[in-house]
């Protein structure tokens, strides 16, 4: 277990906070020797020969009264404790979510969304519960098993020695046997449930093509076998588990026959003698347990360290640095795509090479070309989603990078074929990223009217406020790409990316679309529109028509 790299990751506001958890386990380890000490004058007096019950319950109760008031104490110091972890986690988790998203489109396009997530949500977790609070939680009992153990060395030293020699090999032994094997557990249990998880996730997703094509079984098969895994490694945990519990009873037996044996020296006599080291061993054995299962934990979440080392010291941009831009653009004139060269790796081929593509204000304008030759890779070199290996995109003569590339993307809309859709109402689709109750509902009504929506969304029972899901349970083509549409135009866009909008819709529906679009070229001269298309029907909208198979600049290789 590497201390070092563990601390690293830990962000510098929180590790000056973990000053304050250390006091806090400090604190709550003092309490707990107070809670053990306590009880010896009630154990005192009850070994009184001449001690009746009326002098023994005053000093009962004084002793309950504390323990309940440092109960209450240690609930709020564990609180503290715990509070501090998760909100390590939380700050962890958005930390990997976003060096995931600064990674860029292409990124996330090319790695397995299913891993991505794991890596947000389980990976961090384990981090912040299996190694941080499990480190805590052995360093609070470690402290209180030193300061017990310091006590009772001070009070009788030999059956203290004795004591040690018992625990000490049980917890060497059992730290150093299961330390590799833990580890590999975690690991394993780790794959299984990514499997397990996208097995179902994929089942459900592709539940048509699955059914259709007999592959149920085969998906189901796989969620079950990555079941079998994580049974089988949950088996193998619990059986290490079981094991440090027998360890544990043993080293309890041990202890008492020694304790007995070597108290009957003690000046005390064996029954305070016994009856001390009784009470401490309420803490001692409950302690030793905690630190075994908090080593056990530890060595089992210890992959979760190297993955988000890697995750967290990656910078994570697929900008070329020497060719950023910080200035804001300002959208007054053209877009153009200056000298790029483009491949999704360096094992591919160039897409683009030295390709130049300007596009002016207000233009409508049409990009064709067979499958494959490169329309919407085209598309996310404008909008700013892909670097190209060369070369750049400029708006006017600001080039985009990734101090400016938001506040481009600021400016623009994107219908794609395929629209995305929030489980959520007209309003939170329309007005994407704002709280609803801060949308400007007339201006939504407004943008419904203009996209053909309106009829439909009004005459639903709660209108806007409908959630999609509900809406008849079925959202047409037609209905999506003007969801998409007026999604764009709420934004206040400046330029409209669509790629392929109309291709899922029958030709009705396509020619509604065509015409609402270049009406609203035709309305707002300063709109600039830029459409991908196979159909004729959807090109001749357009003023002006770039075909990708005879540009110069591309190459399919």
């Amino acid at each position: 277990m590497n201390f070092k790299e563990i601390y690293s990751l830990i962000p510098e506001s929180f590790r000056k906070r973990g000053i304050l958890v250390s006091v806090s386990l400090f604190l709550r380890a003092i309490l707990d020797f107070a809670g053990v000490v306590v009880f010896i004058p009630v154990l005192a007096q009850v070994l009184e020969k001449d001690g009746t019950v009326g002098s023994v319950l005053p000093v009962a109760g004084a002793a309950m009264a504390f323990i309940l008031v440092k109960s209450l104490l240690v609930i709020l110091l564990s609180r503290y404790r715990s509070g501090y972890v998760f909100s390590l986690y939380t700050c962890l988790a958005d930390s990997v979510l976003r060096k995931f998203l600064d990674r860029g489109l292409l990124f996330i396009r090319q790695s397995d969304s299913f891993d991505l997530a794991n890596k947000v949500n389980a990976v961090t977790m384990t981090f912040t519960s299996g190694i941080l609070l499990s480190f805590l939680n052995i360093m609070s009992s470690a402290l209180l098993l030193l300061i017990i153990l310091a006590a009772l060395f001070v009070y009788e030293p030999l059956p203290t020695l004795a004591l040690l020699l018992v625990i000490g090999p049980f917890m060497f032994f059992y730290s150093f046997y299961v330390r590799k094997r833990m580890k590999k557990l975690g690991l394993a249990e780790n794959q299984a449930r990514r499997g397990q998880a996208r097995s179902v996730a994929e089942l459900l997703r592709g539940y048509p093509e699955y059914y259709i094509n007999g592959a149920v079984d085969r998906q189901m098969s796989a969620f079950r076998s990555s079941l079998l895994k994580v049974r089988d490694v949950r088996l193998q945990t619990e059986s290490y588990s079981a094991a440090s519990s027998g360890f544990m009873e043993i080293t309890v037996m041990l202890s008492i026959i020694i304790l007995m044996m070597l108290s009957m020296s003690s000046s005390w006599g064996l029954s305070m003698t016994f009856g001390i080291f009784a009470l401490s061993a309420m803490k001692i054995l409950p302690s030793v347990r905690s630190i075994v299962a908090g080593w056990q934990s530890m060595q089992a979440s210890e992959y979760s360290v190297d993955m988000l080392r890697e995750i967290l010291s990656d910078d994570g941009t697929p900008w070329n640095m020497d060719t950023d831009s910080c200035a804001k653009p300002v959208f007054s004139r053209e877009i153009s795509l200056r000298n790029v060269s483009f491949r999704y790796g360096e094992q591919d081929g160039f897409l683009f090479r030295n390709l130049d593509l300007t596009v002016k204000k207000g233009e409508y304008v049409g990009i064709r070309g067979r499958s494959g030759v490169g329309k919407t890779t085209l598309f996310n070199l404008l909008m700013g989603f892909y670097t190209p290996e060369q070369g750049g995109l400029y708006v006017d003569d600001v080039r985009i990078g990734p101090d400016n590339v938001r506040a481009w993307q600021a400016m623009i809309g994107y219908v794609p074929q395929d629209v995305f859709l929030v489980n959520g109402t007209f309003v939170e689709n329309v007005a994407f990223g704002e709280e609803p109750s801060e949308a400007d509902r007339n201006r939504i009504e407004h943008i419904f009217r203009r996209t053909g929506l309106w009829e439909w969304v009004s005459s639903l029972p709660q209108g806007m406020d409908t959630k999609l899901a509900e809406a008849g349970n079925s959202v047409s083509g037609g209905q999506r790409q003007r969801i998409g549409i007026a999604r764009a135009l709420y934004k206040g866009a400046s330029v409209l990316f669509l790629d392929e909008a109309t291709s899922s819709v029958d030709t009705g529906t396509e020619t509604e679309i065509n015409g609402f679009i270049s009406e609203l070229a035709g309305e707002n001269p300063a709109l600039t529109v830029i459409v991908i298309a196979h159909r004729q029907e959807t090109l001749d909208s357009c003023r002006r028509i770039i075909d990708l198979d005879n540009m110069p600049g591309n190459h399919v290789e």
